[in-house]
């Protein structure tokens, strides 16, 4: 069966709303809780299948305008049923100037002798914002099917500006290659991929360097920055619903660091304005008051030290 979901959303009157969407069986596209609740868009993806079959495609489109927020959920856990000839997803991303994306689906489980190919395709404008997740798991553990599907194929493309900033190429064939051992599954059942891309993701990492220094017991991961734009988290585990709401924790952490940036962006733009007004004035009275500049020993105006002030203040309220 050939499906599609198509979703776009754009800002207006302040607000990040749904202008257009689609789909068609057996998904639904609909909002997560309430329409108006938070000034971004929460929609979520559901099935009324029991799963992927054979020979199944999905193509899913999002669209997300100038300076719109989108967060992206998912139902449940996308099961992989036995296949012959294979099935296949492809999402095609499009985030404009100032758009955030977060997207974090339920684990992927396949069954014994599944074939599926995922393609992602992310197009970021030069400031736009992902937070993008992914978790494999090797099978239903509890029907003694670990590590039987046939082939999982999981590739993601990110473009900034045009230009290719980072791919995450994962081919996985249990029967082909060594997947339990050192380098790939290590004894775990579970694989998460986590993506953050951004101007600032320097600056995160710096912040997920003294923030991500606790060791669990049943997930072991690691960070790195992949490009100056890209940081990239991959963490094993042996418990999808851990690995899901650890991939949450880690979501919403960046969604306050960014929500943080776009305030401290605001607020630089608000002083450069009043800044940039004032100059006129200033330039009147340099040669008429220049000898009581000089008394009062001071270069820096009331109004500047009182936004300095609250920068401060904003600073310590967000450590």
């Amino acid at each position: 069966m050939d499906s599609k979901i198509v979703l776009n959303v754009a800002k207006e009157d302040g607000r990040s709303r749904l202008k257009e969407s689609y789909h068609n069986a057996p998904y639904k596209l609909t909002h997560y809780g309430a329409a108006n609740l938070t000034d971004h868009l929460e929609m979520i993806i559901m099935s009324a299948s029991p799963g992927i079959m054979d020979t199944d495609h999905l193509h899913i489109d999002v669209h997300v305008k100038e300076e719109a927020q989108l967060k992206l959920f998912t139902q449940s856990f996308n099961k992989l049923h036995p296949m012959k000839t294979g099935a296949s997803q492809h999402t095609d991303v499009q985030v404009a100037s100032g758009g955030i994306l977060h997207y974090i689906p339920h684990p992927v489980t396949p069954f014994k002798d599944s074939i599926f190919k995922a393609t992602n395709h992310i197009h970021l404008a030069e400031d736009a914002v992902l937070m993008w997740g992914d978790i494999i798991s090797v099978g239903r553990i509890y029907m003694k099917e670990a590590f039987e599907f046939d082939r999982l194929h999981t590739q993601t493309k990110i473009f900034r500006s045009g230009k290719l900033a980072f791919i995450d190429n994962q081919l996985l064939q249990p029967k082909k290659q060594p997947i339990q051992k050192m380098l790939f599954f290590e004894g775990y059942t579970h694989q998460a991929t986590f993506l953050f891309s951004a101007l600032f993701a320097q600056e995160l990492k710096s912040e997920l360097d003294e923030i991500l220094t606790v060791e669990y017991n049943d997930i072991s991961y690691g960070f790195t920055q992949a490009s100056s734009d890209v940081v990239i988290l991959r963490a094993l585990g042996s418990d999808g619903e851990l690995l899901y709401d650890f991939l949450q924790m880690l979501g919403q952490l960046c969604w306050d660091f960014t929500m943080h940036k776009l305030s401290e962006s605001k607020e630089g733009e608000v002083i450069e304005n009043e800044v940039t007004e004032s100059l006129p004035v200033v330039a009147e009275s340099v040669v008429t008051e220049v000898v009581v500049v000089v008394e009062k020993k001071s270069t820096t105006s009331p109004r500047k030290r009182k936004v300095s002030k609250s920068k401060t203040e904003e600073g310590l309220k967000y450590a």
